[in-house]
């Protein structure tokens, strides 16, 4: 790659994560001389990536106007899958979502049936965008389990079961027309988390998604961290408790075994038959039910510190290990609030080293609903704009 098309391929990178920036910003950016810098923001300008829209030639009098990707250079689509329902987006070069459709969970019995609820939700854009259809040049998804992502391969999703061993990206470039990419969902939502919080992001931020499946994220200025084999950050799958419930990986123990809906279920259900009072905490809870009682039920207290330490003793070896400046829980789990973010940093503070934890933030996640669909959009954008310039 020459030396302009690695500038390009710098500033252009820098304006999909970021969202914009001025000329001076761009050559602090890269230390690059000036006019060289402003030699090739034009020549994007003039390939049409990026724009520029208050700039009336070389000198303005006013301060630099900011560059940014020009919304119409690319349109790309972005479906997320997950045990509730099937979210699809339509987004613009710069990030704005055009379309979007929900479409709730239904039957799920067989692989069949899960694929042709994602093939819906295509449908349903495609109707949606109608001629503009021919515009969107890629599509992203949003995997609820364990991807092979060299290959767009789903290997297993442990909340939806017939969900494995599928040729997921060949699927949706058949059905869609598009070229595919798939990404374990917890990575789509640690990239949004960064995003979310430009240009004051954490320079390190971990995630951890804590549904029926538990991932984790680690990102560092802005580039996620994949591992050699693209298994990295499987946090879910750390043993907690050795010897104890049974995993679906086949170990004992694991996060995910006993620090999930089902494993929360299981210990109410046992502090039931124990005689434990739970404070009239009903047979048929949500998560949010069980944190309200929680907040007031010395049994339901109980039970929630002790799901707190088991996700405690996981993200310490995350703490210990990439020592990041952010964590970010998000999942069914943010829904005990402070409960969760005390008891965290109370067990690592007593798990890791003072100066790791002295400064660590501890956030509960705001993505919206839509937000993760969104993020495999955009990293599809990023995938298609950067691709060309490579």
């Amino acid at each position: 790659m020459s030396r302009r098309r690695e500038l390009k391929t710098a500033l252009l990178r820098h304006l999909l994560l970021y969202g914009q920036a001025t000329r001076p910003e761009l050559v602090a950016l890269t230390g690059v001389r000036a006019a060289t810098v402003f030699e090739t923001v034009d020549e994007l300008k003039a390939s049409g990536i990026i724009a520029e829209p208050e700039r009336r030639g070389k000198k303005t009098g006013r301060r630099a106007p900011e560059l940014c990707c020009a919304p119409d250079c690319c349109y790309t689509a972005g479906v997320e899958l997950r045990l509730s329902g099937c979210t699809g987006v339509i987004i613009d070069a710069a990030g704005k979502v055009i379309h979007q459709v929900e479409h709730p969970a239904g039957v799920r019995s067989s692989l069949l049936e899960v694929k042709c609820e994602i093939l819906e939700v295509l449908q349903h854009l495609r109707d949606l965008a109608g001629e503009s259809w021919k515009l969107i040049r890629g599509l992203g998804f949003a995997d609820p389990g364990l991807v092979d992502i060299e290959r767009s391969y789903s290997i297993r999703a442990v909340n939806i079961p017939p969900w494995q061993e599928v040729e997921t990206g060949k699927m949706l470039e058949n059905a869609s027309g598009l070229p595919a990419r798939v990404w374990p969902e917890a990575m789509v939502k640690t990239r949004m988390e960064y995003i979310q919080r430009l240009p004051d992001a954490p320079e390190s931020l971990f995630n951890i998604v804590t549904d029926d499946g538990i991932g984790g994220g680690f990102i560092k200025k802005g580039e996620l961290f994949v591992g050699s084999s693209g298994r990295a950050m499987e946090i879910g799958h750390l043993v907690v408790r050795p010897g104890g419930a049974r995993c679906c990986c086949g170990n004992c123990g694991c996060l995910e075994s006993v620090a999930s809906p089902a494993g929360l279920a299981e210990k109410i259900a046992e502090s039931r038959a124990a005689g434990v009072d739970l404070g009239g905490l009903p047979e048929n809870f949500s998560i949010r039910t069980f944190a309200q009682y929680a907040s007031r039920s010395r049994g339901c207290r109980i039970i929630a510190d002790e799901l707190c330490r088991d996700i405690g003793n996981a993200l310490s070896v995350a703490v210990m290990l990439l020592n990041p400046e952010m964590i970010v829980i998000s999942g069914e789990f943010a829904n005990l609030g402070n409960i969760l973010t005390d008891s965290l940093r109370h067990e690592l503070e007593l798990r890791c080293f003072p100066e790791a934890v002295r400064e660590l933030k501890i956030e509960i996640s705001t993505l919206t609903a839509s937000d993760t669909a969104r993020g495999a959009a955009m990293m599809m954008r990023d995938r298609v704009l950067l691709g060309e310039l490579c």
